[in-house]
């Protein structure tokens, strides 16, 4: 049987993680992403993290887990999760406050004494969900052209940041304060200047929000779809990710992901109408911070 070796990985493992990543279907795109654009040392820049996992022998790799510049851990650990765990916790130099990943793997992390006795600020069991965007279905509202999506202009992000704030709070939980807010606005501009959020409008004045939250080679990831709680039950958000995927199909991308909570029916219901399946289970735990 060929030895496994508990290692940090290092840039001459890249493609050898890559083959792994891609042979694991249960995969988020976003850990691919990230291996993709950033580098494999964290010196705190966007997409860099600290890379631990186990190889063989023959320089094949089994298992990872890698913890980004963002503080959060992401998880493809079939195997010696422990190990690795204990290894990441010594040498990443900064503290873990999300942990993601298939489900059933992240059940075992939160046993590890990395995050055994961290307090859990909240934990989101969802299904990732995919479509080929060719079968992608319009909804008559966007079809018909009583509803339209672009993006947002002058004034309207400050109201979509308003959106994302509430949406941080619907969502995760995270309660609304000064801070929180800074950091809604501050994102809705990342997104918009690397033009990827929109707004579906009706008459012009926009009911619902939406994002590609990443993206790699011919895929990409919607996020962050919110409609204000008066305004739902109209198809809105269906016509926000449909406009933003008509629109990522124009420019290459053939195929798209995204992730639902599991508790959460009506927004099942509006992503299945647009053709998305589910695909594996994925589980996100926040800690408050050590």
């Amino acid at each position: 049987m060929a030895e496994v070796t508990v290692r940090v990985l290092r840039e001459d493992h890249r493609g050898a993680l890559a083959a792994f990543l891609d042979s694991r279907p249960d995969t988020h795109l976003f850990l691919r992403a990230n291996l993709a654009h950033g580098r494999m040392e964290d010196d705190g820049k966007r997409h860099d993290g600290t890379w631990v996992g186990t190889i063989r022998d023959d320089g094949t790799i089994t298992s990872i887990a890698a913890l980004f510049w963002n503080g959060v851990c992401m998880l493809q650990t079939p195997a010696h999760i422990d190990e690795i765990l204990d290894m990441l916790a010594a040498a990443a130099p900064r503290e873990l406050i999300e942990m993601s990943g298939p489900t059933a793997q992240v059940e075992r992390a939160l046993l590890h004494g990395l995050v055994r006795d961290r307090s859990l600020k909240g934990r989101h069991d969802s299904s990732v969900m995919t479509l080929a965007l060719a079968q992608l279905g319009v909804p008559q509202p966007l079809d018909s052209g009583a509803v339209a999506v672009r993006p947002p202009m002058g004034e309207e992000l400050g109201l979509v940041s308003e959106w994302h704030a509430a949406f941080n709070e619907e969502v995760f939980g995270d309660p609304r304060s000064a801070e929180s807010d800074l950091k809604a606005r501050q994102w809705i501009r990342s997104i918009h200047d690397a033009r990827r959020g929109g707004v579906a409008t009706v008459d012009d004045k926009p009911v619902s929000y939406g994002a590609i939250t990443g993206s790699l080679d011919d895929t990409v990831n919607i996020g962050a779809v919110y409609t204000p709680p008066e305004l739902r039950g109209r198809k809105y958000a269906q016509c926000v990710v449909a406009g933003l995927l008509r629109d990522a199909a124009g420019d290459g991308a053939r195929q798209a992901c995204l992730a639902v909570s599991k508790e959460d029916a009506m927004a099942q219901r509006v992503y299945t109408a647009l053709g998305f399946r589910p695909a594996f289970d994925w589980t996100i735990a926040r800690f408050f911070p050590g």
